[in-house]
């Protein structure tokens, strides 16, 4: 029987196994860390798997693994995507992606570095664990007058992404990243410091063979500030394939894919438009995380996991671009304060409701203690609506905006 090597198969990549079962290929699971990160764990779901190995000794891991000859070695989210790597290149050389820009699909600083040594258009930006060098970065830059983002160079779901208005101090901000643990459960050893990117941000999900590139899907984001937290997510949107923005993302995102060496697999890239064109967020060599795999499926009627099935057991070359079967969005709730949640109920008749409703992922009911919103992680959870109409899901997100206005919070 063929195998497949997930890393970390948290997140989205808990679908991995599941589909390539469906094809006949049992999976192998390894785990970078003896537990999976807390804000992950619900998502581990170890019945899936042949074998379970933690991560020691990397050679000697890769040699046990070499004896099952797997079809490929894949990361199932971010906190796996350099190990990946490491082990797709010990036991199937070329693969993979590019081994030597391993960290530039990873570490949001070394991303910046990639693009600038292409001449890939880019946000100016600092990593450093030094305020006065900052300050100094930001004095030459002529940024000390200008709105400015402080976030961990290795996170996700915008943890701890900060924005510093004008006048603000950015220092405390700064303290309170560097040295914290992340929701990644990795340390925050050094923070990114960039100019504010203002424009509309999309994520933009690719998958490569022998570095040709795929379009899986595009979305478009919709977010707010809230207070000097950046990121709070309102709406997520399916772009039709033949917007005109689609060819202007893609376009770009091939640039950031060949110089950060993404030659095989799926990518997760968000970019923002800006007035000075498309500029990276960041790029991630893996799954869009959370439900997109199955939300892309509902818009498109494939995914990157369909995708990678194709290439991995089939031996496929087709990079072709998505096309919309119908529109999709997800509409994210939000807490303005810690406490009880109270008037909710009509959340639990939303199927009723809203025509366009597809499910709903909801973590707190009436009379939950629920967190104060200030990123994905903090989020109240999300509803998915899907239709041919788009005015259909127009009326149904402004319903669901009116019973979150409705609820308390005591």
């Amino acid at each position: 029987m063929a195998h497949i090597v997930v890393v970390d198969p948290y997140s989205a990549g808990k679908g991995i196994a599941p589909a390539f079962a469906e094809r006949g290929v049992e999976a192998i699971a390894v785990l970078t860390t003896p537990e999976p990160p807390a804000g992950l764990a619900k998502s581990w779901i170890p019945e899936n798997y042949r074998e379970v190995h933690v991560l020691s000794d990397l050679d000697e891991l890769a040699a046990k693994l070499a004896e099952h000859s797997p079809i490929a070695v894949v990361p199932g989210t971010e906190t796996g995507v350099e190990t990946a790597e490491a082990l797709s290149e010990l036991i199937a050389p070329g693969r993979s992606n590019v081994l030597s820009l391993s960290s530039a699909r990873r570490d949001k600083w070394q991303m910046a570095v990639a693009l600038r040594s292409a001449g890939v258009p880019h946000l100016r930006q600092i990593s450093s664990d030094n305020i006065a060098e900052v300050a100094a970065w930001l004095r030459r830059e002529g940024l000390e007058s200008s709105p400015i983002v402080l976030k961990p160079q290795e996170s996700g779901g915008t943890d701890d992404v900060f924005v510093a208005q004008p006048g603000e101090d950015w220092r405390a901000k700064f303290g309170r990243i560097l040295g914290s643990v992340n929701k990644l459960g990795l340390r925050n050893d050094r923070v990114l410091v960039q100019e504010l990117a203002v424009g509309t941000e999309y994520e933009v999900d690719t998958y490569s063979i022998d570095g040709a590139h795929g379009l899986a899907a595009v979305w478009r984001y919709a977010k707010e500030c809230r207070g000097d937290r950046l990121g709070i997510y309102l709406s997520n949107t399916l772009v039709p394939a033949d917007d005109p923005v689609v060819d202007v993302l893609f376009s770009y995102v091939c640039q950031v894919l060949d110089a950060t060496g993404v030659r095989n697999g799926p990518a997760h890239v968000e970019v923002m438009i800006t007035p000075d064109g498309p500029r990276l967020i960041e790029i991630g060599a893996r799954l869009a995380g959370a439900e997109q795999q199955e939300l892309t499926l509902l818009g498109a009627r494939e995914s990157q996991i369909t995708r990678m099935v194709r290439h991995r057991v089939d031996d496929s070359s087709d990079v072709s671009r998505y096309t919309q079967h119908q529109h999709v969005k997800s509409v994210y709730l939000s807490s303005p304060a810690a406490g009880e949640l109270g008037n909710a109920v009509r959340f639990d008749t939303l199927d009723s409701l809203l025509p366009s409703f597809q499910r709903a992922v909801l973590p707190y009911g009436e009379g939950s203690r629920v967190p104060r919103t200030i990123d994905l992680w903090t989020s109240l959870g999300y509803v998915v609506l899907a239709n041919t109409d788009i005015s259909v899901l127009e009326r149904d997100e402004a319903l669901v905006r009116e019973i979150e206005a409705g609820l308390i919070v005591v």
